[in-house]
Parts: C-alpha cells; sequence; structure tokens
C-alpha cells in the first residue's frame, strides 16, 4: 500500500480462509465392528446456521445462504460442524464484484495485517460496527521499520489516542482489551476472542452467549 499521513476509512476487508478435516472412513468402520461404537451424527448444514443465528451469529441483511457454499460444500461445513462455518460467516464473500463482510456478528481476522497506514483504522472501524460505539475521526500512523504506531479517535465527546506495541506487522492483540474498557458500561456484552495460531475469531458476546458457543464448536472463545 501507498499511503501518508493519517487516514480514515469506510470499508474493511480480510481474505476469507476455510479449513477442512479429513476423516478416515474405513477406521471408523472398524471401530465399529470392534467395540459396537455407533458413528457420531454428523450436524446438517441449515441446523448450524439456525443454531448460530440463536447465538447472535448470522449473515448479514440481504444475503442469501448459497452464497456459503459457493467455495465450501454442505457436506464439508457437516464434517466439521460449526467450526468451518464461523470461519466463513466470519470472512468475506463477492457481491456485485465487491467484497463484503458476510456477518457484522463474527470476525475471523489475519492477526499478521499491519503494514502501513490505515490498517489499525479498519480494525478500529470493524470493532465499532460490531460493538456499536459511537466513534469519530479515527485516524491512524503507522510506521514499522521506526516502531512508531498509534490511532486515534473520539468517542463521548474524549479525545483518546492509544500507542500501539510494534512487532514487525502483527497487529497489537491489546487492542481487544482496550475496546473492552470502553464497552465496560455496557456490562453483559464484551469482545471475546478465539486464536488461531495467525489469526482469531472475534465476537461481541454476553457470557451466556460464550458458554453456548464453546460448546458446539473447537474454537474456544475468551475474553482478551
Amino acid at each position: 500500500m501507498n499511503f501518508e499521513g493519517e487516514f480514515s476509512v469506510d470499508n474493511l476487508g480480510e481474505t476469507n480462509t476455510r479449513t477442512l478435516y479429513k476423516r478416515d472412513a474405513n477406521h471408523k468402520k472398524k471401530v465399529f465392528k470392534l467395540f459396537g461404537l455407533f458413528k457420531k451424527k454428523k450436524t446438517i448444514f441449515e441446523k448450524q446456521l439456525n443454531q448460530l443465528s440463536e447465538l447472535g451469529i448470522f449473515m448479514r441483511a440481504g444475503l442469501k445462504k448459497e452464497l456459503l457454499l459457493e467455495e465450501t460444500s454442505k457436506s464439508e461445513y457437516e464434517e466439521d460442524p460449526y467450526n468451518l462455518l464461523l470461519l466463513t460467516l466470519g470472512g468475506e464473500v463477492v457481491v456485485n464484484d465487491e467484497f463484503i463482510n458476510v456477518s457484522d456478528k463474527i470476525w475471523y481476522l489475519d492477526t499478521e495485517c499491519i503494514e502501513d497506514h490505515r490498517d489499525y483504522v479498519r480494525v478500529i472501524m470493524r470493532l465499532e460496527n460490531m460493538t456499536k460505539l459511537n466513534l469519530n475521526k479515527i485516524t491512524d500512523y503507522v510506521d514499522i521499520q521506526n516502531s512508531t504506531v498509534w490511532v486515534s479517535f473520539e468517542y463521548m465527546n474524549e479525545f483518546i489516542r492509544w500507542e500501539m506495541k510494534v512487532e514487525d506487522d502483527w497487529l497489537d492483540m491489546d487492542i481487544f482489551r482496550r475496546f473492552n474498557e470502553l464497552t465496560k458500561t455496557e456490562q453483559s456484552m464484551k469482545l471475546y476472542i478465539s486464536n488461531l495460531d495467525q489469526g482469531c475469531l472475534v465476537g461481541y458476546f454476553n457470557q451466556e452467549q460464550v458458554i453456548e458457543l464453546n460448546e458446539l464448536t473447537k474454537y474456544k472463545f475468551e475474553e482478551y
């Protein structure tokens, strides 16, 4: 990217990544014959969508579920229930030649994403949209080479500036804790994170939602 100075942006972008898991069907058949164990029933795709929707994680208005099947089949979602669907809902799809977020309620974020000006602005604006905070005049400055990175904005008529830790092009994960400090008046809702190697899943939930979500998926959400 070739940007200079301070920036504000309106759109967010992250690469949609999907993970596939293979299972040894022959081994399962042997286990069934030897021990009389029943194969775990698959959770159908539509049921996964409905359960996540009941927990507050759903597609953006106007998007159809068929978009979720353009690169991933129903059988793949059903082989890895809830996990693969969460990653897809947290990513992007192309609509009318434009990348848009599949869901505003979950975000699959590549944390190796800070390279230049406006990168922190993108993060802040996505979190603003997720938490429904009203932030103004969001700007940032990113100079990795000289270890100078900060982001600033106005919230409730107060000017806020955060100095961010610089570690190559990695996001300073403390931004989630700081954002939760802003939202602490909403005592039942917080940002929760599930770390996934180079990326993470981000959601804005109450404690009951997190407990139920963690029972459904292997991606365990915790307050940062």
